[in-house]
């Protein structure tokens, strides 16, 4: 018995999606056009959009933010070997992994940088923006998330496996519910205070600051296994007397 029309036709809008990000058509951290808008792009329904879509995640290529729309992630599909090793670690591994991940990709994009990735950086760091003043505001879903930032970091480190260990590494947490804690556990303000800081460490091409901040701000994320994070080390060190 063949293929369901459905999923042949899902699979082919798959390919067309796949095709126009690697090309470049949506650079990473850039919005790709709307379920309503697509469907009337590629001439399908919005299902067939939406079962698409939810491919192209987990491929790790994109990523929906609730109330935002969905973001590119990754040019290319991340190799799924990886993610199926990761599963079989713990939470406290898995951490401890991407901490080193995080820093030695902070270092690496801050000395190398090129234009187009600085920019993915600093739309992830605006989105962010957008979803505290959604949280403040007391909208549903303003939760800030680390990954389309961090993702944009390992993106411009340049190393192609680090960005995918990085993508394989938040579809693990995602999957096992602690990507959501960590998110939930942070002060939206803070998290992105410090994100802010580092960014403007890479920006700067300023390679030993840039991997001292993401390492005090990667620490936080591991002790939100054993408790509520309020505040982080980073804060702590770099709040000004009053």
């Amino acid at each position: 018995m063949g293929e369901p029309m459905g999923s042949a036709l899902a699979r082919t809008t798959l390919a067309q999606l796949k095709a126009r990000i690697s090309a470049g058509e949506w650079p990473v951290g850039s919005r790709i056009p709307t379920e309503p808008e697509l469907t009337e792009q590629l001439g399908v329904g919005r299902s067939t959009v939406r079962e698409a879509i939810r491919s192209l995640a987990t491929l790790g290529m994109v990523e929906t933010l609730p109330a935002r729309g969905t973001f590119v992630r990754s040019l290319t599909p991340a190799p799924s070997l990886l993610f199926d090793a990761l599963q079989t670690y713990n939470p406290a591994e898995l951490i401890g992994i991407r901490r080193a991940l995080d820093v030695e990709a902070a270092q690496t994009a801050a000395a190398q940088w090129v234009p187009e990735r600085l920019e993915a950086m600093e739309s992830a760091v605006a989105i962010e923006m957008e979803a505290m003043r959604e949280h403040n505001a007391g909208i549903p879903g303003g939760v800030t998330r680390c990954t389309l930032f961090h993702g944009a970091i390992a993106q411009a480190s340049g190393n192609r496996l680090l960005a995918d260990l990085d993508t394989s590494l938040s579809r693990a947490l995602d999957s096992s519910g602690l990507g959501a804690h960590i998110a939930e556990s942070i002060d939206p303000a803070i998290l992105l205070n410090e994100h802010d800081r580092i960014l403007t460490a890479v920006r700067a091409r300023d390679v030993a600051a840039a991997a001292h901040l993401m390492a005090l701000h990667s620490d936080a994320a591991l002790r939100t296994l054993r408790h509520t994070v309020l505040t982080t080390e980073m804060t702590t060190l770099t709040q000004q007397p009053g």
